[in-house]
């Protein structure tokens, strides 16, 4: 991971996180061990994620440019870098995975089994909710009583993230196979799938 820090980006990204008229994210509440390198550790809570990062609040100081490994559930850790901080809270920016790491665990695109619901928008339509078989970080299987097209533009929201832009690949009634046009950062994934109760 690179050690660089950017005084500006963080001072970009501090502002979008607390600006009045970001919209609003849903908590979320993981407890969550942060883990130096020389293996030091002190808790965190994560209280909300995004696509290529997440919110902590923590009693021990954190500084802008910092890195470790966070550690939620005992789920192994994840490297990520500290873009802000401010009174007990931190914005932390997840490590993209490397291509060595991309070609060894091929559970970037593995699908776990969940039930569960999420709320899905057509183009010009109210959203509504559906029920989903699996997911991955590229993309879902749920089911639909209204059967789109396929190729059809669909808006995903997952619990705790903004919504996600996705199309439908194939259609197979009652279910649909849908795939984000933009893949979520497997860390976010362990850590939804955490909070949505997947096994």
């Amino acid at each position: 991971m690179s050690q660089y820090w950017n005084p500006e980006e963080a001072v970009r990204a501090h502002g979008a996180a607390t600006r009045a008229d970001r919209p609003e994210r849903r908590q979320v509440e993981l407890a969550g061990q942060a883990i130096n390198d020389d293996g030091g550790n002190f808790w965190v809570r994560v209280v909300n994620l995004s696509y290529d990062g997440c919110m902590v609040v923590c009693e021990e100081p954190i500084r802008p440019g910092q890195t470790f490994k966070l550690s939620v559930l005992g789920r192994g850790g994840i490297d990520v870098e500290v873009v802000w901080a401010d009174a007990g809270k931190a914005g932390l920016r997840f490590a993209k995975p490397s291509e060595a790491a991309s070609a060894r665990t091929p559970r970037a695109a593995e699908r776990l089994d969940l039930v569960a619901e999420i709320s899905l928008r057509r183009p010009g339509r109210p959203s509504f909710q559906v029920r989903i078989c699996d997911i991955s970080t590229h993309g879902c299987r749920c089911e639909f009583v209204d059967r789109p097209a396929e190729g059809e533009k669909v808006v995903v929201k997952l619990e705790g993230l903004e919504p996600l832009a996705a199309s439908t690949r194939w259609v197979d009634p009652p279910l649909t196979g849908v795939k984000f046009d933009r893949p979520i950062h497997p860390a976010v994934f362990d850590l939804l799938m955490i909070r949505l109760g997947s096994n």
